[in-house]
């Protein structure tokens, strides 16, 4: 499906939804539904929002600038841009928009979307920012050559995924045991790439942007907003990780208790972020 007109507050309830859970009939792995996951995702964005912020005040953005935000979660980014572009126009997309604010309280377009495979004209946006969708995709990076093409010339993308190398080099042998179980098995239910995002920014390059770059940034777990975001992640999983990774009631435990332990500091998933540029003709 292409929208090739976007009526505020619009919603496209008829697309389909991927299904990541194989457990209990109807059950969906980090569905907006499921219990918990609004409180998940908020924290998620209070771990992560601050970086973002900084990565795109780093683009010469301009108030007038049509914005994108794919994969909004509960819309944080797209409420951002709405106060940076005022004169432009923010949609913010999301294959359920069920955790995003009301109409009456913001200020930018919400679309229910699949980004693989529902579209948007080419060179219908100034920005477009994607964070942590990516790395999910089997087809990732056709998806994201896709995307670019909605790019105007001389337009950005910021794109952001999950990473899982900090992991690696915990020093408490049990929170590393579990994290690493956690993202085996994000890997074998729903198909992420938690090394993926390692590679940046060669995917940019590939996808014929310019002025390309990458950071990254992680957040410490403990009594942090990234703790309460494994915390909830390590209870969507649960099942998975005790009848199929070999991970034990005892070793969830102390992973939960240290989850809410102020003394603790650990790390969990980086962000890495990279950017670039659609060449503009004269720049081609």
């Amino acid at each position: 499906m292409t929208v090739n007109s976007l009526p505020p507050d619009q919603t496209r309830s008829s697309l389909s939804r991927v299904h990541y859970s194989g457990g209990s009939p109807g059950e969906e792995l980090f569905a907006h539904g499921r219990r918990g996951e609004a409180a998940r995702l908020a924290a998620l964005a209070a771990a992560l929002d601050g970086s973002t912020f900084r990565w795109l005040e780093r683009l010469p953005m301009l108030p007038h600038w049509r914005c994108l935000d794919i994969g909004t979660g509960i819309g944080t980014v797209a409420t951002w841009l709405s106060r940076r572009c005022p004169d432009g126009r923010v949609v913010a997309t999301d294959r359920d928009c069920a955790l995003l604010p009301p109409a009456a309280e913001r200020d930018w377009e919400a679309l229910e979307h699949d980004v693989t495979t529902d579209d948007f004209p080419n060179r219908s946006f100034d920005l477009i920012h994607i964070r942590w969708v990516l790395s999910h995709l089997r087809d990732r990076e056709a998806v994201l050559a896709r995307i670019v093409r909605w790019l105007a010339p001389g337009g950005w993308i910021l794109i952001q995924d999950l990473d899982r190398f900090p992991i690696a080099s915990s020093p408490d042998p049990v929170y590393r045991k579990v994290s690493e179980a956690m993202c085996d098995a994000v890997e074998a239910r729903i198909g992420t790439d938690t090394s993926w995002a390692r590679t940046f920014p060669a995917p940019l390059r590939r996808a014929g942007l310019v002025d390309v770059d990458t950071e990254a940034h992680v957040a410490p777990t403990g009594a942090t907003a990234m703790g309460r975001f494994w915390l909830g992640s390590t209870d969507q999983l649960r099942g998975d990780l005790l009848d199929q990774f070999a991970v034990t009631e005892p070793e969830l435990k102390h992973v939960r208790e240290q989850m809410v332990n102020p003394s603790y500091r650990d790390f969990a998933l980086a962000s890495v972020a990279a950017w670039g540029r659609r060449p503009s003709p004269r720049h081609a």
